[in-house]
């Protein structure tokens, strides 16, 4: 079965503005709010906000297909990218990428053997 379809990520490719808004307070009352209030996507942030994975899902959940969710990690980790897209969000915004061989292992945390490393924890996954 293919992926759903990236909403944000052909939004910016037809070159159709995107308005959002960042998350940091890590409730999910606060994205319920913002998902309901027009924006086209949110971006749950981990690096600079107090998110970790059980608020970024509760948060994913909450927000559901009402605008597009974005999630930006700590850091930039192989196990914490994995964890993420396990939560079945689309779009990840990696912080600190600051040598090629860092963005090449991102691209890696993200796609299935052959290109990549990620694994498949379909039953735990949220994704799945």
């Amino acid at each position: 079965m293919p992926a759903p379809k990236n909403q944000l990520k052909a939004a910016l490719a037809a070159k159709q503005p995107q308005f959002g808004i960042w998350l940091n307070l890590a409730r999910p009352y606060s994205a319920e709010l913002l998902a309901g209030s027009g924006f086209d996507w949110l971006l749950i942030d981990g690096e600079h906000g107090p998110n970790a994975i059980p608020t970024m899902l509760a948060q994913a959940q909450t927000i559901g297909s009402r605008c597009n969710v974005v999630i930006r990690p700590p850091i930039g980790e192989t196990w914490m990218i994995k964890q993420i897209l396990d939560l079945g969000v689309q779009t990840v915004l990696v912080p600190m990428i600051e040598s090629v061989e860092h963005a090449a292992q991102m691209v890696k945390a993200m796609r299935y053997p052959p290109e990549g490393v990620r694994g498949l924890g379909a039953s735990v996954a949220r994704a799945a």
